[in-house]
């Protein structure tokens, strides 16, 4: 209050010497005065006030800026699948289906019921139940072996009773004197084992065994009948390596791990033989490309050149329906069927031109003659 100057009213004597109408205008005057002196630290007061609120605002306004909201505030998922039912309109359009023909055929009975005026009942007939042929089909192989088995002891107990001039010794010594042509390995195929000096058998018969050793394979068609027994003739020089692990395998009769994984009708047949972890053919391979001609002859077997460095899971090879000369060079034969090439023409019929097998075939038995 220092700061404003202090209201100067007029004395009592001023105030008698002045007119009633002067009196009341200097009256009101100081009234104003007062009020103006009064006013006027008010606003001063308000004034500050309003600065302070001003900065406590812009102070809130920066709290607000760096605040994060706890609450979720997105929009929830929408659930189209479980709102639509699209995973149900499978379920209830086979269920449709299913009480469609149920309708049909009750109609269908109706109907038949109407025509033979309820002579038949058509609710009650029995259900023809559908067998296998399998069983069947063995048993009746059984009986023909059995009958052949029969048929050939009789055969040997017949007697001749016309004199041919020859004795039973003599036609048993011709019978087994059939002339064989002694084994001729390649010349090429064995200069590269001549280093080594390994010690060979002197006689034909174990030279055959060694180098040209036979294995068997029988054939089953899935859920049908068996298609019959091949012979493979295997070629030791051509890959070692891989008619080692086929003579084991056959020699274990291990036919489960023989799978026929695709079919090409006219062309070949490519089957995986299963390896251990601790098989030799993980390793690259020993191989001679040039010891079966693919062009030559029909029933090759064959691997890639892609696998001579050594087979991963499977030992994949194949068996070709005719002769391939476009392959040579890029395949390594080392095997031929020697017997059972009219089950190969079959089994074409199982297949398609994309390889996939139509019909299942099965491996039930291998083993090495």
């Amino acid at each position: 209050m220092a700061d404003f100057p202090m209201c100067v009213t007029p004395s009592q004597r001023e105030l008698a010497q002045l007119t009633e109408q002067e009196r009341l205008t200097a009256q009101l005057k100081v009234k104003e005065r007062k009020k103006a002196a009064k006013a006027k630290p008010k606003k001063i007061l308000g004034g500050l006030l309003m600065v302070n609120h001003m900065k406590m605002w812009h102070q809130h306004r920066e709290r607000i800026k760096g605040a994060i909201s706890t609450v979720d505030a997105e929009a929830p998922n929408f659930q189209a699948a479980r709102i639509t039912g699209v995973n149900n309109l499978r379920d209830e359009a086979q269920t449709f289906m299913k009480r469609t023909k149920a309708n049909i055929q009750l109609l269908v009975e109706i109907s038949r019921t109407m025509r033979t005026h309820g002579a038949i009942n058509p609710f009650r007939y029995d259900t023809v139940h559908a067998v296998s042929s399998i069983p069947m089909a063995l048993l009746t192989l059984e009986k023909l072996e059995r009958d052949n088995r029969d048929f050939g002891r009789r055969i040997l107990e017949v007697n001749s009773e016309v004199d041919s001039g020859l004795s039973d010794k003599r036609m048993r010594e011709g019978r087994s004197s059939t002339p064989v042509a002694p084994l001729e390995l390649p010349p090429q195929a064995m200069a590269k084992y001549e280093a080594f000096n390994i010690p060979l058998p002197k006689s034909d018969a174990e030279l055959r065994r060694l180098f040209r050793p036979r294995i068997y394979f029988d054939l089953y068609l899935k859920d049908a009948r068996p298609l019959g027994r091949f012979v493979v003739q295997l070629y030791t020089e051509a890959a070692p390596l891989v008619v080692l692990q086929l003579i084991k395998s056959c020699m274990c009769n291990q036919h489960s791990k023989f799978m026929v994984k695709r079919l090409f009708p006219n062309l070949w047949l490519e089957t995986d033989l299963m390896l251990s972890s601790d098989s030799l053919l993980h390793q690259p391979l020993e191989y001679d490309a040039k010891v079966i001609d693919h062009g030559a002859s029909s029933y090759v077997l064959s691997f890639s050149k892609a696998y001579v460095t050594g087979f991963t899971h499977h030992l994949s090879f194949a068996i070709s329906f005719k002769p391939l000369t476009v392959v040579n060079g890029s395949r390594v034969g080392f095997g031929r069927i020697v017997k059972g090439s009219k089950i190969c023409e079959c089994i074409q019929s199982y297949g398609t031109k994309n390889g996939k097998l139509s019909r299942g075939l099965l491996f039930t038995s291998c083993g090495l003659l």
